[in-house]
């Protein structure tokens, strides 16, 4: 019997069974994806509200409490906090590098599986490669071999939930990352990179899906790579740019300057 709950329930069973973590991506508005303008006008309309209620905290809460960006409302937290500006910043900092270093290992992640994919390498090798970076594996190998061969075996039935279990993205957990990757590594070994472009509308990774196109047109190895590298240092360089934006016009915002110094400050980033 091959129902939707049969093989959904599955995968799923098999993914709880790899990690103790949950592992589906949380449904939220990313930080990477706003430009620079939309976070400087975001702490803008923070700081007209507050003046408007004077300088009423709650306020802050209330706003972290509907800002489903992590980063974001770590911030509205901070300044809502008892901490004086400079603490917050130091905190503000903290949490900045412990993002970032986890947004680069998951880019690093996807960009070893599209190299695999290029060279035609065997999956276990990839899978390698990807625990390489770990000093403690994450996740058992063959749990993820385990789950990307049942995905592999259900791809022609509609009841797979491939929005759910196809996605490539830098939301998700590590351990599902890892997973969906290993999927992908073995679907190109098996039917060619072609078959991969099937699939596009279930990956949400711009960067995952260039790299696909990349490899589409036949470009070599290290072109992939080179171009692979840079992307990932200028996403990361972005992002860093729109944390410390954030950083700065919190601490204002805390420290209680008028607007029209908190509009310099966001005028300082951008273009």
């Amino acid at each position: 019997m091959n129902g939707a709950g049969n093989i959904n329930d599955q995968v799923t069973q098999l993914l709880m069974g790899a990690s103790a973590r949950a592992i589906e991506a949380p449904k939220e508005f990313d930080l990477m994806e706003m430009p620079v303008e939309g976070v400087a006008a975001f702490w803008l309309s923070v700081k007209k509200t507050l003046d408007a209620r004077k300088k009423d905290d709650g306020f802050l809460l209330e706003e972290a409490r509907h800002t489903r960006e992590p980063h974001v409302r770590f911030l509205l937290e901070l300044a809502a906090s008892s901490f004086p500006a400079s603490r917050c910043e130091e905190l503000a900092q903290v949490r900045k590098q412990n993002i970032l270093a986890e947004l680069h290992r998951k880019y690093v992640l996807m960009a070893i599986g599209l190299l695999g994919i290029v060279s035609k390498e065997n999956p276990q090798k990839v899978m390698i490669r990807f625990l390489s970076k770990f000093h403690i594996a994450p996740i058992f190998e063959k749990q993820v071999f385990d789950v990307a061969q049942v995905m592999l075996k259900n791809l022609d039935n509609s009841e797979l939930n491939k929005a759910k279990f196809l996605n490539i993205d830098h939301k998700l957990k590590i351990e599902a990352l890892i997973i969906n990757l290993i999927f992908y590594c073995m679907l190109a070994r098996r039917s060619g990179v072609e078959s991969l472009l099937d699939y596009q509308e279930f990956i949400s990774s711009q960067y995952f899906k260039d790299g696909l196109a990349l490899i589409r047109d036949g470009f070599d190895y290290d072109f992939v790579k080179f171009r692979l590298n840079l992307v990932k240092k200028e996403i990361l360089e972005a992002t860093e740019l729109k944390m410390d934006l954030s950083m700065h016009m919190m601490s204002a915002i805390k420290s209680g300057v008028p607007f029209a110094d908190l509009y310099l400050i966001a005028k300082a980033y951008l273009p």
